[in-house]
């Protein structure tokens, strides 16, 4: 019986012919090799049986930021229950049979609290959603650092955060801690890849984006006062909110402007391998492009449509007066354990998340001035709910999956702001939304400040109405077929090196190869 679908007869990780043909593509400082042909290369290298080396490779799943890898794997590297870690061997019987779904990651999220352990000795806590969420300290290494309070203090706190890393980070070359290299091949970390930004604007995005999370939080208040150990809200340059905030940036002459992004995820891994002929060229590393592969529930020309789970979120960029370096910060439910505002410091990866480049979707209108301040609301709005969700439900990950992805977080954001969203698969489960909805009745019952003056009922009608009206693409047919194609393609890259986005973007034939 033959299997009905696109990816029946082809790597969705394939790379396609057309790559390199552009400048932007950039494939002096980072030539590409694809996942399989790396994996079939460290695996000759090794010498060992393809078994023996797979059980390698999984090895390191006790860790939770692995488990991506049970979908990335090709077919025919597809793992057998045998190597996987206990906790993990239903996961992954249920992933190694085919490819993910939209209905697959709702149920999957819907009962992550079973699959994933209650305490995991390898993730230590730093504290639940809303602790994450209103901290006045950020982490550098195992050293809390309170927030700043001012823009000279965020600067000054940056470099010196900067200056005492350096030596560190230059060591370390963005490895993870616990991540092997398998012998002379495959090696989990993206080596020869550089950062856009130096260490010191990275700093600036970090510490900004906690700011923006404190601020968020003054409006969850509590009948001693605002949220947690705090006898007063949190002041920064002199303000209270991010709407606030945004607003006095704006004032004094800085450039603010946020876009819906959406990127082809990696889950934070990044893979290369050895490329010795090239050494001498000034490419002496092989860039392996990762990506998870699904299956949509959308056909065209009598194919089940596949894609690669994207990565989305609200990007915000903040450029000073002087039109020196940018402040890059995105908003999404991240698997960080909280909802809310984080700083944009991945490697630079020209294949992935170039913003300029077209490897970055970024569909609908740039998103400024009012417009802006009302997503600013929106944002404190969400974490405040979600957040609160997660804490009082004891949800693992601060409820990613079962209060949405980052793709649902963004969607219902724009979802509320524009009255539409361009993002697919939207997942959010019709329970998760009604236990959203009745969160938020019972913080706006006991002091939450959702919005200022008369943006209040605004922000709260928004919000109800994208809880009601965001699509659902867990199953789709009918009238809701276009539409979610649609959505579809609007967040897939325009330019990618994968075969498999190129098809959906109508450059290459839909029919596999025989």
């Amino acid at each position: 019986m033959t299997k009905q679908g696109s990816g029946s007869n082809h790597d969705p990780l394939s790379i396609s012919e057309a790559w390199g043909h552009q400048a932007d593509d950039q494939i002096e400082e980072a030539a590409l090799i694809s996942f399989e042909a790396a994996l079939d290369t460290s695996w000759l290298r090794r010498g060992i049986s393809r078994e023996a080396f797979l059980s390698e490779l999984l090895r390191d799943l006790h860790q939770r930021h692995l488990i991506p890898l049970l979908a990335i794997l090709p077919r025919k590297w597809r793992h057998a229950s045998a190597v996987l870690p206990d906790h993990l061997r239903g996961l992954g019987a249920v992933l190694e049979g085919g490819l993910i779904s939209p209905l697959m990651l709702a149920a999957l999220a819907d009962d992550l609290q079973h699959l994933i352990p209650a305490t995991e000795a390898t993730q230590p806590s730093r504290g639940d959603a809303l602790q994450r969420w209103s901290a006045l300290t950020i982490q550098a290494g195992e050293t809390p650092h309170l927030l700043p309070s001012s823009l000279e203090a965020w600067r000054r706190q940056a470099k010196q955060l900067s200056d005492s890393a350096r030596e560190e980070n230059n060591s370390s070359s963005n490895a993870r801690s616990g991540l092997r290299s398998l012998g002379a091949g495959l090696v989990w970390r993206n080596h020869g890849l550089k950062h856009r930004q130096t260490g010191e604007s990275r700093w600036c995005n970090t510490l900004l984006a906690q700011v923006l999370n404190a601020l968020g939080a003054n409006r969850l208040l509590t009948s001693n006062g605002c949220y947690g150990s705090r006898s007063a809200p949190f002041t920064f340059e002199g303000t209270t909110s991010p709407r606030e905030l945004i607003a006095r940036l704006s004032d004094r002459g800085w450039t603010c402007g946020a876009r819906i992004r959406a990127s082809v995820a990696s889950f934070g891994m990044g893979a290369s391998c050895p490329n010795a002929p090239k050494a001498e060229a000034g490419s002496a590393w092989n860039q392996v492009p990762l990506g998870v592969a699904y299956r949509t529930g959308l056909l065209r020309q009598g194919q089940e449509l596949e894609a690669l789970l994207p990565h989305c979120s609200f990007e915000l960029e903040l450029i000073p007066p002087d039109g020196t370096a940018c402040t890059l910060l995105q908003y999404y439910q991240g698997t960080e354990g909280l909802n809310g505002w984080a700083a944009m410091n991945d490697l630079h990866r020209p294949w992935q998340n170039d913003r300029d480049n077209g490897t970055v979707a970024y569909p609908g209108q740039a998103i400024r001035a009012e417009q802006l301040l009302l997503a600013l609301d929106l944002c404190d709005l969400m974490a405040a709910v979600h957040n609160t969700t997660a804490c009082r439900g004891h949800l693992h990950s601060g409820g990613y999956g079962a209060l949405g992805f980052c793709i649902d977080s963004t969607a219902l954001l724009e979802q509320a702001l524009t009255g539409r969203s361009h993002l697919f698969p939207l997942t959010l489960g019709g329970i998760w939304r009604e236990r959203l909805n009745e969160q938020l009745d019972q913080l706006l019952q006991h002091g939450l400040n959702p919005g200022i003056g008369t943006d209040r009922e605004d922000c709260v009608g928004r919000y109800q109405n994208a809880l009601r009206a965001l699509p659902s693409d867990l199953i789709l047919q009918g009238d809701a077929c276009a539409p979610a194609l649609s959505r579809l393609v609007a967040s897939q890259p325009r330019h990618s090196p994968f075969d498999l986005v190129r098809r959906l973007n109508g450059e290459e034939s839909l029919t596999p190869p025989a």
